[in-house]
């Protein structure tokens, strides 16, 4: 086993616990370890640290998966960890009871880093995103069809992480049987199809299922719009819940033709869908006078990392402040970023900046996140990166 010394000063978030190690913070790789290899990672007086995979290609070189010397990692650790992944979900969260789809594997959340599983209706979609991962795949599967017994799995790779771990975008049927069309997910009472493996993440945005539950308790007999709608979510939830008007868009024909189908499947007639930019049909709406009891803005990803975020703010800034201006007095509007080098804080300030510029006050009303199924290892807060804000519109 290779081992990779961190840089004298750079140890302490590894001794509290975070599990990631930085390529700018290592001193030497000995024993010429390769990419997905389990090194050992000690401080500059070679005390140790950590085991985990290593990816000398990608700016998080290690992922801290064991903080033994002793525990093997096999087959049994990732069954282990699957149980108790399991537990969680199903026994302290009670989330059969509310959902069929929810989100079985969160990376480090899980103690699984480079790895995410998602459930639906007994079908799993997997990504693996680390060298390590990938090069234990079958091993992963094997496990994966041990602890949950799914009808099948799907691969759907992240693309710029493969791109940095350097390791092949693979997406498509792995184990079981290829399902003869969409499965159907029920979550709170809506039903949702789901493309397993296709479109963003792997074929619906579980992370929102408590936002959406809010949205929809606040939309009975009012207007909603739904701003980057993908296949229905917080639209389908409005009419659900009793809204009167629901339109909804997205620039995506393949996402609207599912949101469509789940329309169909919600009897959601006052739901109608367009394909459409949102800041030119926000631009549109108000030139025309068009208001809305509630507006809904949850775009995808708009900074992969650091270095995008000046401009993800601004980008934010700009789609709050149109979307204010086409939110009736008293009304409502619901953002969102899934941007995780986003900050809350600097997400929020886009909202307040925004609602200066067009001369609106706003109260917040509610802040949120990622849901439970996606949960946050205490000592690495990066994996928190959902932010979602409600706000009344004065």
């Amino acid at each position: 086993m290779g081992t990779v010394v961190v840089k004298r000063g750079r140890a302490k978030p590894l001794w509290r616990g975070h599990p990631w190690v930085f390529r700018d913070s290592i001193d030497r790789a000995e024993g010429d370890p390769g990419p997905g290899d389990l090194v050992s990672v000690v401080d500059d007086r070679g005390r140790f640290l950590g085991r985990g995979f290593f990816s000398p290609a990608s700016l998080i070189a290690v992922r801290i998966l064991l903080r033994d010397e002793e525990t093997p990692a096999d087959g049994a650790l990732w069954r282990a960890r699957l149980e108790r992944a399991r537990a969680l979900r199903e026994e302290t969260l009670g989330l059969p009871v509310v959902t069929d789809g929810w989100r079985l594997v969160h990376s480090e959340g899980d103690g699984l880093p480079g790895l995410v599983v998602d459930r639906y209706a007994g079908h799993l979609v997997a990504q693996f995103s680390t060298a390590g991962m990938h090069a234990r795949r079958e091993e992963l599967l094997d496990a994966l069809e041990d602890v949950f017994s799914p009808s099948s799995i799907h691969a759907r790779a992240d693309r710029r992480a493969c791109k940095a771990e350097g390791i092949p975008e693979e997406n498509g049927l792995l184990r079981g049987e290829q399902p003869p069309g969409p499965p159907s997910i029920l979550e709170n009472g809506v039903c949702f199809r789901i493309s397993l493996g296709a479109g963003h993440k792997t074929g619906f945005y579980a992370d929102q299922r408590d936002n959406r539950r809010l949205v929809g308790s606040l939309a009975r007999d009012r207007s909603v719009l739904d701003l980057h709608t993908y296949t229905g979510g917080f639209g389908l939830y409005a009419a659900a819940n009793g809204a009167a008007d629901v339109p909804g868009l997205d620039s995506s024909g393949a996402a609207l033709a599912l949101a469509v189908e789940n329309a169909m499947l919600n009897n959601g007639r006052q739901v109608r869908f367009e394909r459409a930019d949102a800041t030119e049909t926000l631009n549109r709406l108000h030139r025309e006078g068009r208001a809305f009891d509630i507006v809904v803005s949850d775009p995808p990803r708009l900074a992969a990392d650091r270095r995008g975020v000046p401009k993800a703010l601004r980008m934010y800034r700009d789609l709050h402040l149109r979307a204010l201006r086409v939110v009736r007095p008293g009304g409502l509007l619901a953002v969102s970023s899934c941007s995780g080098a986003v900050t809350e804080e600097d997400f929020e300030t886009t909202l307040k900046e925004a609602a200066y510029d067009v001369g609106r006050d706003i109260q917040v009303l509610a802040r949120g996140g990622q849901a439970a199924d996606h949960p946050v290892l205490a000592t690495c807060p990066e994996g928190r990166y959902l932010k979602f804000v409600l706000a009344c519109v004065a």
